[in-house]
C-alpha cells in the first residue's frame, strides 16, 4: 500500500486517491509524468483536477470523504 500526503498533511491511500480520479486527467498526467512518484504524480493530479472543475480533488482537501 503506497500512501501520499495531501496539502493538508492528511495520508491518503494512493490506491483510494486513483480510483476516484477522473480518468481523463489520470491518463494525460500518466503520459505526461511518468514515471514518477505516487506523491508526484498525486501532487500533479490535484493541480489538474482544480484546473478542469475550479475545486478541490476530494483526497485533496483538509476533511476528505473517503
Amino acid at each position: 500500500m503506497k500512501n501520499v500526503i495531501n496539502f493538508y498533511d492528511v495520508e491518503i491511500d494512493f490506491d483510494v486517491a486513483v480510483n476516484l480520479m477522473d480518468d481523463e486527467i489520470r491518463e494525460e498526467i500518466h503520459m505526461n509524468l511518468a514515471p514518477c512518484t505516487a506523491q508526484e504524480f498525486f501532487d500533479a493530479y490535484c493541480e489538474a483536477h482544480e484546473t478542469k472543475f475550479g475545486e478541490e480533488f476530494e483526497c485533496a482537501k483538509k476533511n476528505p470523504c473517503i
